[in-house]
């Protein structure tokens, strides 16, 4: 079952898809407030050209251009009680993560794209990988679609703060999902 589209959430946006992603994300979403995920970390000097965080709750431009299915397709929306200055961390946190070999590898997460591909794979996040967020919905098919619900939002699998340093080992199957090439076929 899919839960309703929730009204109070975050909107993840890989810059990737957008020239000057910061001035376009300032000129059409300033009220939204996006912030770099690489704020205060030694990535910041990167960081306009993301991945982003904007509030994107009920009322908001990200909301209804997400929701509605007009801009910004390519983000990934996260419903969740929590504010951008509080999630912020959490997101930096996974940024980075170790694969079953122990090896650090940096992780696309805001690309809604990659994003989709994992959830029509059919695979899981480890538990606590979604600290804070109650779900996980993506565009599929000019559609917003729930591809993950987080029965343990209050469980942190990397609660240190270590700032972009990995903690978090996701599966092999996972990291197989999130690598699979793009599929003409489908329009996520």
């Amino acid at each position: 079952m899919t839960p309703d589209a929730p009204n109070k959430g975050l909107l993840l946006l890989d810059g990737a898809q957008y020239e000057d992603a910061i001035d376009w994300l300032h000129q059409h979403y300033s009220a939204d407030a996006p912030q770099s995920l690489f704020k205060g970390t030694a990535y910041e000097a990167i960081g306009a050209a993301g991945p982003f965080l904007l509030n994107a709750s009920t009322g908001s431009a990200a909301y209804a251009a997400w929701w509605g299915g007009t801009d910004l397709q390519h983000g990934v929306w996260l419903s969740t009680p929590l504010s951008a200055q509080q999630l912020l961390p959490i997101l930096q946190r996974r940024l980075r993560i170790f694969d079953e070999h122990r090896r650090e590898l940096w992780l696309r997460l805001a690309d809604g794209c990659v994003l989709c591909r994992a959830w029509m794979a059919g695979v899981q996040w480890p538990t606590g990988f979604w600290f804070g967020v109650e779900s996980v919905w993506l565009r599929q098919d000019n559609a917003s679609v729930c591809a993950w619900e987080n029965q343990a939002s209050e469980f942190d699998a990397a609660p240190a703060n270590k700032g972009l340093a990995a903690q978090i080992t996701l599966p092999e199957a996972l990291l197989h999902a999130l690598s699979l090439p793009a599929d003409p076929e489908t329009n996520p």
